[in-house]
């Protein structure tokens, strides 16, 4: 926390350039582990700094390094469309006929999924996260804004997909890297990852009797949810419970 103060000075409107200024790399990965108070901090720095500025104040060397990629970004071919709430999802590939995944665009912000496609286990489980009320498909700084249309990282994909009651609240589930699989040639969803600040939700969602139920160390099946290991320490969960997991955290969360 000693160092926040130095990431709001530098990040202006781009916390990852930001972040690079001052020689220090977020992944994804460490994103989706970090603290949850901290990420917050970030998230609402992020957000009440566009809120008053309404620009991008970076260096010119860095303006001149977002151009340089956005121009060098070639025109993607649309596989298929799909829309939901107010947002649209496009499975796009490169004119070489490489696959990158589904582009999502949702109010003026657009990051590709990283291999995923719209399948319709895929569409199920978002069509549940919006009729929950999870409706918003990134938040400020998640994905990392280089992932964002015109910057250094769009044409390779975010991991994941992830879903929250607003953009400056915390992600309450992905369908991550560690969720995409593939059986006989087709994705499949093997799990779907939880975030570990509803741990009081978590715990209880899937409880027959109301009372707290612990994680299992051996194999994930319905019914049960397992702890990651690693730094995120977030929940994994079987996506036969998904319907059951998202309507307990609909009702529940205040």
């Amino acid at each position: 926390m000693t160092h926040f103060p130095k990431i709001g000075n530098n990040s202006e409107n781009n916390l990852n350039y930001g972040l690079e200024i001052m020689g220090i790399e977020i992944s994804d990965d460490e994103l989706l582990a970090m603290e949850p108070r901290l990420l917050l901090e970030l998230q609402q720095y992020l957000k009440d700094y566009r809120g008053k500025n309404g620009i991008n104040i970076i260096n010119n060397a860095q303006e001149h390094r977002l151009l340089d990629h956005s121009l060098a970004h070639p025109e993607l071919t649309v596989l298929n469309e799909w829309k939901l709430a107010d947002a649209t999802f496009e499975e796009v590939e490169l004119p070489s006929g490489k696959f990158l995944g589904t582009k999502i665009t949702q109010n003026n912000v657009c990051y590709i999924a990283r291999a995923w496609r719209m399948t319709s286990e895929v569409k199920s489980i978002l069509q549940h996260a919006v009729q929950a009320g999870f409706d918003k498909f990134w938040r400020f700084g998640h994905p990392q804004d280089s992932y964002h249309e015109g910057n250094a990282n769009f044409l390779r994909g975010s991991h994941h997909i992830g879903c929250s009651a607003s953009h400056n609240t915390p992600w309450v589930f992905v369908l991550g890297a560690e969720s995409l699989s593939r059986k006989q040639g087709k994705q499949t969803v093997k799990e779907i990852t939880f975030n570990r600040v509803f741990k009081m939700h978590m715990d209880v969602a899937l409880s027959p009797t109301g009372d707290p139920i612990p994680p299992v160390e051996g194999p994930l099946t319905p019914g049960s949810y397992k702890v990651q290991k690693g730094g995120g320490k977030c929940y994994t969960t079987h996506p036969d419970d998904f319907g059951k997991i998202i309507k307990y955290f609909s009702e529940n969360m205040v």
